[in-house]
Order: structure tokens, then C-alpha cells, then sequence
């Protein structure tokens, strides 16, 4: 179990609203996740400073953020805390490559994390660099304003549902990026989103907020399925996201050959030809699973693998494939009875070519 990054325990009061908060975050890609109004955002702006509890204490590793016995404050701009709003907050009278840089040239050069070029290409700004903030799109804007952060080199990143606004090909695009950020960069991340199928295809735990209280903590399928209903839940609520390179296209067949980690899918054949790795998604719903190996369909990808987890949500059924990749799958309680699904048990996933989503 990874060990806490932030000890807390504080309150205060907004009017007609109280905000309870007890927790501890550890270092992984935590979710803050309740429906609107339960006190996500206040508690983001109490452990970065924009507001000042009026009991408690907020500790991130040895140091203390916040006190009330002890008469400790600790201002925003000295807490090394990244914040990334909905609304991306850049400085509309600066460049791209100046608000990128804006906490950059504020941080000393022996407390640098990343570097710029580093940055720059991970998140694909290059062509962003001279221009202004009000000619980026939402999804340009947040990529930016993920950057800026970054390159402050903090030691713990807040994102207030920053892709709330945004196409859903993008979220997940942008999504994606910000799980590899917390894998490469080893940054500790807390999301704060009301999705549920955000939380399940991003977070390592979750703390569950209602009324300005916590009122669960731990793995996203753990609390999920002690305080949720199926029928509360989304149809596709969980997504595979496949980082693919095109091996080849057949314009006679018109189909296309990506690889996976070793792994191939067939999908359809691409008008425009990818010219380096991109992203792929297919909704766990959209899958097949069987325990022999199927014959006389019309579905492309049949993929052999072993059943590493199961995990249940109201009646909802998920199962996890290894299939050289992980893969997850949907099935009802029936089905799983029927064919008599358990751990390590040698199945078969058949996805159809046109299951696939190419993210962009």
C-alpha cells in the first residue's frame, strides 16, 4: 500500500454549507469523486491554499500546510502545489511558450523538475507555442494550462474537473495523457470528477464525497460497488485505451493491422494514415468473452487469454483478460454463472473491428 502524501483533517463553513474533510491521500492518481455541491472543489482549494479552513490541519509529507492549534498557514505559492481548473485560467496577454514558462522562471533552478522541451513534447504544444490563449480550442487549452503546472515543478498536482467542458474523444485523449504523466513523472494527482467511468478507467483510489463529508475511502471498484446501483451507473462505463501503431493497411480488404504490445487488432482501413502512435478505445461492454474458441463469425479480433480479476458492481459483472494486454470485459451474473467464469480461467475475447474508437 502506498504510503500517505497527505494527512488531513479540517472544516469550515460557506454559508448554509459545512465541509467535514478526513482523509488520507497517498502518492497514486487519487479520484475526489460525489455529486455536485458535496464540497469536491472546496476541498481542493483548502489543501492548495485559496482558502483557509477554519479548523484542523493539512500535512503533505513532513510539512505542515496548515494548522489551527499551531497558528500555521502556509500561502498558495509556497505550498509547490499544481492547480488546474475547469476553466484553464491562462493569461490571455501572454504567448503559449510564456504562460508555459511563467512558473518555470519562478522556480530555482536547483528545484526544477522537468524540462521544457520535455514538457512541450510530451503534451504536443509545439504548435501552440506562438499563439495566443483565445485562439486554442478547450482541449488545446487545458494541454497548456497541464504544462504550466508542471513546469512549476510541483510535488502534487489538484485537477478540478478540467475536461469537463470537453468533446469526449479529447477527454479521453487528454485523460490518458494525465495517467502517463502520474506514471512517467511519478506525480501524485487528485481528479476531481462526479464521472463514474472517469474515476474507473483513471483513478488508483477514491475518496467518495457527500454533503461536505468523506464518506468512503479506497480502490475505485471497492467503494463503487458498496454505494452505487447498477441502475445509477452509465451503459459504457468502463473503457479499454489501447496505445496502438499501425503495422499495415489492406485497401483491397479495407481493413487495418495495429499493434499493441505485441498484441494485434484488425480494424477498419484508415483514410488517413497515422504517421506515429495513437490512441484506441472499446467500451468493456462491446466485448465478447468465451471459454472455446469461436468459429464462423463475422467479428475480426479473437484474442486468447487468462481471467486475472472479477469485479462486481450492483449486477454489473466485469472481467479482467490477459490477454498479453489487459483487457476488460462486460457480462451479466447469468452469464457468468453459465459458462462458470473464475481467475485464471482460459477464455476468448472477440471484438468486432468497428468496436474500436480511434482517440484523436
Amino acid at each position: 500500500m502506498n504510503k500517505p502524501l497527505i494527512q488531513a483533517e479540517f472544516s469550515l463553513k460557506l454559508g448554509h454549507f459545512a465541509l467535514n474533510f478526513s482523509a488520507e491521500i497517498t502518492c497514486g492518481f487519487t479520484a475526489l469523486f460525489g455529486p455536485s455541491g458535496c464540497g469536491k472543489t472546496t476541498t481542493l482549494k483548502c489543501i492548495s491554499g485559496l482558502i483557509r479552513p477554519a479548523k484542523g490541519f493539512i500535512n503533505i509529507g513532513e510539512k505542515i500546510l496548515f494548522s489551527k492549534n499551531s497558528d500555521i498557514f502556509i500561502k498558495p505559492e509556497k505550498r509547490k502545489i499544481g492547480h488546474v481548473f475547469q476553466d484553464s485560467r491562462l493569461f490571455p496577454h501572454l504567448s503559449v511558450r510564456q504562460n508555459l514558462v511563467f512558473g518555470y522562471d519562478l522556480t530555482p533552478v536547483n528545484e526544477r523538475r522537468f524540462d521544457i522541451g520535455q514538457v512541450i513534447d510530451f503534451l504536443g504544444l509545439s504548435p501552440l507555442l506562438k499563439r495566443d490563449p483565445s485562439s486554442l480550442s478547450g482541449g488545446e487549452s487545458q494541454r497548456v494550462a497541464i504544462g504550466r503546472a508542471l513546469l512549476a515543478s510541483p510535488i502534487l498536482l489538484l485537477m478540478d474537473e478540467p475536461f469537463a467542458a470537453i468533446d469526449q474523444p479529447t477527454k479521453i485523449s487528454l485523460l490518458t495523457a494525465l495517467k502517463k504523466i502520474h506514471q512517467r513523472f511519478d506525480m501524485p494527482i487528485i481528479y476531481v470528477s462526479h464521472d463514474i467511468s472517469t474515476v474507473l478507467n483513471i483513478a488508483t483510489e477514491v475518496i467518495l464525497m457527500n454533503n461536505g463529508k468523506v464518506e468512503a475511502t479506497g480502490s475505485p471498484f471497492e467503494v463503487l460497488a458498496n454505494y452505487f446501483s447498477s441502475s445509477m451507473l452509465p451503459n459504457n462505463m468502463l473503457q479499454n485505451i489501447f496505445k496502438v501503431r499501425l503495422v499495415e493497411q489492406d485497401e483491397r480488404a479495407r481493413t487495418s493491422l495495429v499493434e499493441s504490445n505485441g498484441v494485434k487488432f484488425v480494424l477498419p482501413y484508415f483514410e488517413d494514415i497515422p504517421e506515429e502512435d495513437f490512441f484506441l478505445d472499446v467500451p468493456a461492454s462491446e466485448i465478447i468473452l468465451a471459454t472455446k474458441m469461436p468459429s464462423g463469425l463475422s467479428a475480426r479480433n479473437i484474442l486468447p487469454g487468462k481471467i486475472s480479476q472479477i469485479q462486481r458492481i450492483g449486477e454489473r459483472i466485469f472481467i479482467q483478460v490477459d490477454a498479453g494486454i489487459p483487457v476488460w470485459a462486460e457480462v451479466v451474473e447469468k452469464t457468468r454463472d453459465n459458462l462458470k467464469l473464475k481467475n485464471n480461467l482460459k477464455v476468448y475475447l472477440v471484438i468486432k473491428a468497428t468496436a474500436f474508437r480511434r482517440i484523436t
